[in-house]
C-alpha cells in the first residue's frame, strides 16, 4: 500500500460505508472526509464524523502503518494534538493524545474492496516501458493537458524561485552577482552546468567588474577557474590566457573549486566549454549590469540584443585549443538564447517580481509563451502519447512532470493518474 493511494481512497471514500468501526469497536460514521492539506500539519482538515453517536469535527491524519505516527514525530508536534481520527492501513501500534487517551483509529484495509486495489494495480503496477500510465494516457484530453501544463509550469518556476532565493541570500542580496552565477550555470548546459556554477561561485562578482574592460582577462579567469588552463598547454593562445590567469589568480587570491572538471564528451562542438566560457566573457565585457538591463526589458525579443555576442576572434577558427575548425564566428545562437531565456532569465525575473511584491505570473506566461518548445528524448516520448507541446510552457511542464512525478511514481499526486483512477 502506498500512502498516496491511501489518501485517494479516503478523499473519495472508495470503500464500504456499512457498519464502520474503529479498532476499539467504536461505531463510526463519516459525514465529510475533510479538505486535503498540502501544507504542514495533518493530511485532511475540517473533517466531520460521528463516533458512538457523538459529533466530532477537525483534522484527520493518514498513515500506512499506525506506528508511522511516531516515526514521523507527530507525538511531539502540537499541530497533531487535535486530530479526531487516525486512518491507517495496518494497525500495528496504539496512538494516544498527550493526556494518554487513545486517538480513535480506523483500519481502512478492512473496508476496501479488492476491485479498487486491482484497478490501481492494473493501471500503474505493470512494468512500463517509459511511464506507469503510458497505456491510458491518451484518454487525458488536450484541453485538460493545457490547463494542467500551466499549473506544472508555475510549480517548476516556484521550485526555481526557491533555489534562486537561497543563492541570493548567500550572495548578500546582490542581484547582479546572482544572475552571473545563474547565467554561468546556464552556459554550461546539463553537462557542464554544475562545473560552471562552481566556477562562478569561486569568483567574487566585484572581480568580474574589475576585469571586464579586457574580455581576454575575463576569459582567462573563467577558463582558469574551470581547470582549462592546466599543462600541457596547446599553443600560444592558451599560454597567453594562462599567463593572464596566474597574475589575476595571485592578485585576487582566487581558489580553484575542489574537484572541478568540465567535459567535452557528448557535446556538439558549438557547446564546447571553451566556446561557452569565451562567449560568457564577451557578454560581461559588453555589460556589467545585465540584471538591470534584463528587468528593464518589456519583451523577451528585446532581450536578445543583450546577448548578441560572439566568442573572441581566436575561436573563429577553433572549437578547442590548438584544434583548427572551419572559419566562422561563434555567435550565441537564437536557439541557445531561448534555453537561457527559459532556464535562467525568466526564472530570475519571476523571482524578482515576487521579491517586489507582485505575483509575476502574467509576465511569466507572456514571456514563456513566445519561446518554442524544446526537443529531447523525454519530450519525444510524451509527444508519441499525443501530449500537446505548443511552446516552452508545455515542454518545461512535461519535463517537470517526468522528473517530479513519473520517475518517482507519484501517480496519484499527478492530475493525469488521479483522473485515470477517479472515475473507474
Amino acid at each position: 500500500m502506498k500512502e498516496s493511494l491511501l489518501h485517494f481512497i479516503w478523499q473519495f471514500q472508495k470503500f464500504s460505508k456499512s457498519d464502520l468501526k474503529t479498532v476499539k469497536g467504536e461505531k463510526l460514521e463519516i459525514l465529510f472526509p475533510g479538505y486535503p492539506n498540502s501544507l504542514a500539519g495533518p493530511d485532511f482538515s475540517q473533517a466531520k464524523i460521528y463516533l458512538d453517536n457523538l459529533s466530532w469535527a477537525g483534522p484527520v491524519e493518514l498513515h500506512v502503518h499506525s506506528s508511522d505516527w511516531f516515526r514521523h514525530g507527530h507525538q511531539t508536534d502540537l499541530a497533531y494534538d487535535n486530530v479526531i481520527l487516525h486512518v491507517v492501513w495496518d494497525f500495528d501500534s496504539d496512538v494516544s493524545y498527550p493526556n494518554g487517551q487513545s486517538i480513535p483509529t480506523f483500519d481502512l484495509s478492512k473496508y476496501v474492496a479488492a476491485s479498487t486495489l486491482e484497478n490501481y494495480h492494473n493501471k500503474f503496477s505493470p512494468k512500463p516501458k517509459f511511464i506507469s500510465c503510458e497505456r491510458q494516457i491518451k484518454s487525458f484530453s488536450k484541453a485538460r493537458w493545457l490547463r494542467y501544463q500551466e499549473l506544472l509550469f508555475v510549480e517548476r518556476m516556484e521550485d526555481r524561485v526557491g533555489f534562486i532565493q537561497n543563492l541570493l541570500k548567500k550572495l548578500k542580496n546582490d542581484w547582479e552577482a546572482t544572475l552571473f552565477v545563474l547565467l554561468s550555470k546556464g552556459f554550461g548546459l546539463n553537462i557542464n552546468g554544475n562545473a560552471f556554477f562552481d566556477m562562478a561561485c569561486s569568483i567574487p562578482f566585484k572581480r568580474v567588474l574589475q576585469l571586464r574592460n579586457d574580455s581576454l582577462n575575463l576569459e582567462a579567469v573563467f577558463m582558469g577557474q574551470s581547470g582549462l588552463l592546466n599543462h600541457p598547454l596547446k599553443g600560444a593562445y592558451q599560454e597567453d590566457l594562462r599567463t593572464r590567469y596566474h597574475y589575476i589568480k595571485s592578485k585576487f587570491k582566487l581558489q580553484i573549486p575542489h574537484g572541478i572538471k568540465v567535459h567535452f564528451a557528448r557535446l556538439r562542438p558549438a557547446n564546447f566549454p571553451t566556446l561557452r566560457l569565451s562567449q560568457l566573457a564577451q557578454l560581461y565585457s559588453k555589460s556589467g549590469a545585465l540584471f538591470e538591463d534584463l528587468v528593464g526589458q518589456q519583451s523577451p525579443q528585446n532581450c536578445y540584443a543583450l546577448f548578441d555576442v560572439k566568442a573572441s576572434d581566436y575561436w573563429n577558427s577553433h572549437f578547442n585549443f590548438d584544434s583548427k575548425s572551419q572559419l566562422h564566428s561563434k555567435k550565441i545562437s537564437r536557439r541557445f538564447f531561448d534555453l537561457l531565456l527559459i532556464n535562467t532569465l525568466i526564472p530570475i525575473r519571476f523571482t524578482y517580481a515576487k521579491y517586489k511584491g507582485s505575483s509575476g505570473e502574467d509576465s511569466l506566461f507572456e514571456w514563456a509563451a513566445v519561446v518554442p518548445s524544446e526537443n529531447n528524448r523525454i519530450l519525444s516520448r510524451f509527444k508519441s502519447f499525443e501530449v500537446p507541446q505548443v511552446n516552452a510552457i508545455s515542454s518545461q511542464s512535461i519535463l517537470h512532470l517526468y522528473k517530479k512525478y513519473c520517475k518517482l511514481k507519484k501517480c496519484l499526486s499527478c492530475q493525469v493518474g488521479f483522473e485515470l483512477m477517479k472515475y473507474k
